[in-house]
């Protein structure tokens, strides 16, 4: 503690600022799902730019997180979030930008960057920041674990980490070395502790280990659990002040602009864990350096030991659970112990006294997933998904659409159908949310329309366009569906856009579901699923709002009609859709 605040005197007096410097500032933040705000609903899925805000001084900085999953450095210019963040910023403030992961991905081409384009790209931030007088940051993208690191060695050799710095000297501004940071920290501080990055970093959860997640998921590769998101700012934070102790490129504005930014750093205390336990040899949360009133989470995973207890250090029990969340550290050093039957008993550890709390971030996102709950409530299905496609959607009334919610057709399943112009530019627009992220989930649509020719159309999910094709039916009654492969889902609020793509317009769309659960039209809640222990479903029960009723010994079908679930099962794997 004494050392640290030595260091930031000492880094403010060699830049010639003084350190207690009352200069208030919002830090925008740009980037993808490793860095947007997640809903409560899926912690403890996290991303940095969500938990940056405990680490500064909530009286002088607030942070403004418009990072959004799925994005690359490209599309987000051109969504024309760069231009929102730049009209609600005033001069003075800070941009961090972190871009990459999405950009090197070359099987989605709608957010694929070129690597000779990325440098680019970045330097479009750099300035719109200079313009409105804004500081900009650029942060490499952290290591993921897998096939997916981006660094000068990582796959496809798309160097996002060499380009930013690149960028980042050439300006003469701060380059936070999140990737080297990371990688360092995951091969040598854990490197003899086997498992525990992909179990106690990233989102790989088992089953009943959080309430969001009762089966588990096993996403050990690309997103971060609470924890993770921490450390990750914790690295950003020491990134900044060795910038400003040791970065000779800095220009002289962004020198003062990096001094103002890291006198606003609050201090970090030691957070040691242990057990009472000599022979050790399972998982436990590692030693931590937050700030007061960060969040905390204390976890064990025994090899053999029977765990007790969480005890601090004046042997205060906290929790008999291997895994206790949700509480906040304290202002000063503090030692926690998971207590292991056969270990020895808790002695009382000498500590100081406690300092001034902190606040949580002072943090607004405007582009972060927050749900509206003004949806008519007709439109959220309340019966019970069958286990193939969990998620059912009413699609009869968009939020904006160019046609009709009609019911002049027989066997529709929700509250009508959506009817679309008869044009190549008529769409439909509906806000829906989804619990869980998803790198190949499967959608189907049902749609009903007699005619001749197809009535193709682009579907947009969240940042993803699909051309899917529409055969005709063979009739308004008849209802069939085609599918979609490979959808890209995260945890957030996002739009689903289908539009026309011929003069004859778009077929009568009744819905669409997806294969994950916890996809559902904005405001409305998760369906149920046949059998899902989460929601202690085991046998079908009516639907309220929805046409088709299933009976006794009948799974719910998405098709409008009863059939056994083996049936389903059968039918479904067919793909009648190629996907662009």
């Amino acid at each position: 503690m004494k050392g640290m605040l030595k260091f930031l005197i000492a880094a403010a007096v060699f830049a010639g600022v003084a350190v207690s410097d009352s200069t208030s500032f919002t830090i925008h933040v740009a980037g993808d799902s490793t860095v947007q705000t997640y809903k409560d609903n899926v912690y403890p899925q996290t991303g940095w730019g969500q938990v940056i805000g405990y680490f500064f001084d909530g009286a002088r900085v607030k942070v403004n997180n418009a990072a959004l999953g799925g994005r690359s450095s490209r599309t987000f210019i051109e969504e024309g979030r760069l231009d929102g963040i730049m009209k609600a910023a005033q001069k003075g403030d800070y941009l961090f930008v972190q871009f990459g992961h999405n950009d090197r991905d070359y099987s989605k081409a709608a957010r694929y960057v070129e690597p000779s384009e990325f440098p680019g790209y970045i330097q479009q931030f750099v300035d719109a920041g200079k313009k409105k007088g804004v500081n900009v940051i650029l942060v490499s993208p952290m290591n993921l674990n897998g096939s997916r690191n981006v660094f000068s060695t990582g796959n496809n050799n798309y160097d996002a980490r060499g380009m930013m710095q690149t960028v980042a000297k050439n300006n003469k501004i701060p380059f936070v070395d999140l990737n080297m940071k990371s990688y360092n920290t995951y091969n040598t501080t854990y490197k003899n502790i086997p498992d525990y990055v992909t179990r106690y970093l990233y989102k790989k959860l088992e089953k009943g280990e959080y309430p969001n997640f009762p089966d588990g998921v096993n996403d050990g590769t690309t997103h971060f659990q609470e924890m993770g998101s921490m450390g990750h700012a914790q690295m950003i934070c020491e990134e900044l002040e060795e910038n400003l102790k040791s970065n000779t490129n800095l220009s002289a504005e962004a020198k003062a602009a990096l001094t103002t930014l890291v006198s606003a750093i609050k201090p970090r205390y030691t957070i040691k864990v242990q057990t009472n336990l000599s022979n050790y040899n399972g998982l436990i949360t590692q030693t931590q350096y937050f700030p007061a009133g960060s969040p905390m989470t204390l976890r064990v995973t025994p090899n053999g030991q029977t765990f007790e207890k969480w005890v601090d250090d004046d042997c205060n029990e906290l929790s008999t659970k291997q895994i206790y969340y949700g509480f906040k550290t304290k202002a000063r050093d503090i030692t926690y112990t998971a207590m292991f039957k056969g270990g020895s008993e808790c002695k009382k550890i000498d500590h100081g006294s406690e300092g001034e709390g902190g606040d949580g971030p002072n943090s607004s996102s405007s582009g972060g997933p927050q749900s509206s709950s003004s949806i008519d409530q007709k439109l959220c299905f309340d019966g019970v998904a069958d286990t193939v496609w969990r998620s059912p959607i009413d699609m009869s009334r968009p939020e904006l659409g160019d046609g009709t919610t009609d019911s002049n057709h027989e066997g529709f399943t929700g509250q009508g159908f959506f009817n679309l112009e008869n044009s190549a530019y008529s769409t439909a627009t509906y806000n829906v949310t989804s619990d869980q992220s998803a790198s190949n989930a499967r959608m189907m649509v049902r749609y009903a329309f007699d005619g001749a020719s197809n009535r193709d159309m682009k579907i947009t999910v969240d940042n993803g366009t699909y051309d899917v094709a529409f055969p005709p039916t063979g009739g308004w009654t008849k209802w069939d569906t085609v599918y979609v492969e490979d959808v890209w889902l995260d945890a957030l609020d996002f739009k689903v856009k289908l539009a026309s793509t011929t003069s004859d317009g778009g077929p009568n769309v009744d819905m669409i579901a997806f294969d994950i659960k916890g996809v559902y039209r904005t405001g409305c809640k998760p369906a149920k699923v046949m059998n899902d222990p989460d929601t202690s479903i085991y046998r079908i029960a009516p639907s309220r709002n929805f046409k088709v009723k299933p009976t006794a010994g009948k799974s719910f079908n998405v098709l409008g009609s009863e059939v056994p679930a083996s049936e389903l099962r059968r039918r479904f794997p067919a793909v009648k859709t190629f996907v662009h």
